[in-house]
């Protein structure tokens, strides 16, 4: 018991905890760059509603010497209540017209981009919010989804008829972002990079102009029947 209590109070006349916490904060800490930056927009910053909205994902700022990757996976999530893309959907998946592969990967020899799929984000919970899971691959380990500035892809969206006036913020999802790269000769594994993700511009939706059929004013002789 008292070598115990003699080895305490060298540990307090010491700074080991300090040095020991020290290094244990400079383990823990992650100084790995990010892989690259995840931007979602849209083609206009404002619709009416009934308007058409075309969505980009768009990938930026790779890291330096980034060979590329062999897999890609991100969710794009939005409000149900204010958009729909059930026009667009067959069986839950977008039809051929509705999406847009980026010029990166839009050749179907070297990658096989899946057609974008709509569904729950946030699964058994009731949420409003939706995500869209866009997945794109390499048809080949040996090929590779360039890591350059580009837009992955772009998919449409509309606003529903009946929406009041308000901001919607399509963006991605990260917490659902999967990504693949092949090194070490040749080996396949999924990690987790950090991913910047650039906040997204909030979707202004402006309400159509109602007409008023007392706006012609007096003079204007109305049709009656005789």
């Amino acid at each position: 018991m008292n070598g115990w209590t003699g080895l305490k109070k060298y540990f307090k006349g010491t700074n080991f905890l300090t040095l020991m916490f020290s290094m244990m904060r400079e383990v823990t800490i992650d100084n790995t760059p990010p892989a690259m930056t995840v931007e979602v927009t849209t083609d206009q910053p404002a619709y009416a509603p009934g308007d058409e909205v075309t969505v980009l994902v768009n990938l930026r700022n790779f890291a330096s010497n980034d060979h590329g990757y062999s897999y890609m996976n991100f969710t794009v999530q939005y409000d149900s209540e204010v958009f729909d893309n059930s026009e667009y959907l067959v069986q839950s998946a977008y039809s051929d017209s509705a999406f847009t592969p980026g010029n990166e990967v839009s050749n179907i020899f070297q990658f096989n981009f899946m057609n974008p799929v709509d569904g729950g984000i946030y699964f058994g919970m009731n949420s409003t919010m939706r995500g869209i899971d866009i997945q794109v691959e390499t048809n080949s380990k040996h090929t590779q989804i360039p890591a350059v500035d580009q837009t992955l892809v772009t998919f449409k969206l509309r606003v529903k008829e009946h929406t009041l006036a308000s901001a919607s913020t399509i963006s991605l999802a990260n917490e659902f972002t999967r990504i693949r790269t092949s090194e070490a000769g040749n080996s396949v594994y999924l990690y987790s990079p950090d991913i910047t993700v650039h906040t997204s511009e909030p979707v202004a939706i402006i309400p159509t102009p109602q007409v008023s059929v007392y706006s012609m004013g007096p003079n204007v002789n109305a049709h009656r029947l005789a």
